[in-house]
């Protein structure tokens, strides 16, 4: 007959399989960068086969900002590609938002997702988008996966069927298409475009008013505008700032202080 096995061992695999266990959190985020990044891509990869041409599935890697896109089917939807940076994201995105904002409390390898909201490209398209955000170990902005919905697909097939119902509008299904093409083809921005654009909409924030004449509180609100574009994830992107406002970087410290606001 087998002896049979000694409390002390019983207690050490116990420990062992207890010490396994720890670390495993939340799951997915908890592993390393590059298999998480294979991993989503993966998923998008299969969601290609399953989602129709207006629904954009898009990979980030939120470790590299100024590179985020590793992956992105239909992205004619948004008019992004692979190696655009974070800050092409759609204006008005609910989970960019909440990844930003530190009232919210990001746990360890925390699984976020923000599902059912409205976004808009630059071009102005209205856009239905879901997220899930993974956080890292340290709470720290890791991958994200997207969806946004063209809202306007189904606009444009009311639009056909009314120009062959009724074909003597003003102006063609194809003529409206074509100009919704050139707006989103002139939409796409180059990283330095990208920056350039958020600080003049920061700018432009205050009513036109000349910096010049800025307030400190009008200035905060400049700085506050450009955090939630998330210009500050971008290096360099702090020295860019105080020079568009006249003053230095460290007077955007002490705002982003002020304001509450987490330096990246």
């Amino acid at each position: 007959m087998a002896a049979k096995p000694s409390n002390s061992r019983k207690s050490t695999t116990r420990a062992k399989a207890a010490s396994a266990g720890k670390g495993r959190s939340n799951g997915a985020a908890a592993l390393p960068g590059a298999q998480l990044n294979q991993l989503l891509t993966g998923v998008a990869e299969a969601l290609s086969h399953i989602v129709d041409a207006q629904t954009e599935v898009v990979v980030h890697d939120l470790r590299q900002p100024e590179q985020s896109i590793v992956a992105i089917v239909n992205g004619h939807v948004s008019n992004r590609h692979k190696g655009q940076s974070v800050l092409s994201v759609p204006e008005e995105d609910a989970a960019f938002a909440r990844m930003l904002d530190r009232d919210v409390r990001k746990t360890a390898n925390a699984v976020e997702v923000t599902g059912n909201y409205t976004t808009h490209t630059r071009s102005g398209k209205s856009l239905k988008s879901s997220s899930v955000v993974l956080y890292d170990d340290q709470g720290a902005p890791l991958a994200a996966l997207c969806l946004n919905r063209d809202l306007g697909s189904a606009e444009k097939l009311l639009e056909t069927l009314k120009a062959h119902v009724f074909p003597h509008t003003d102006a063609t299904p194809a003529d409206a298409v074509e100009s919704g093409e050139k707006n989103d083809r002139n939409g796409e921005m180059t990283m330095e475009e990208l920056v350039s654009d958020i600080i003049e909409r920061a700018l432009a924030s205050t009513g036109g008013v000349s910096v010049e004449r800025m307030t400190k509180q009008e200035k905060m609100q400049v700085v506050s505008q450009m955090h939630r574009r998330g210009l500050f994830l971008i290096r360099g992107s702090v020295e860019r700032a105080a020079a568009s406002l006249g003053i230095t970087k460290f007077t955007i410290y002490n705002y982003l202080d002020e304001l509450g606001i987490s330096r990246n």
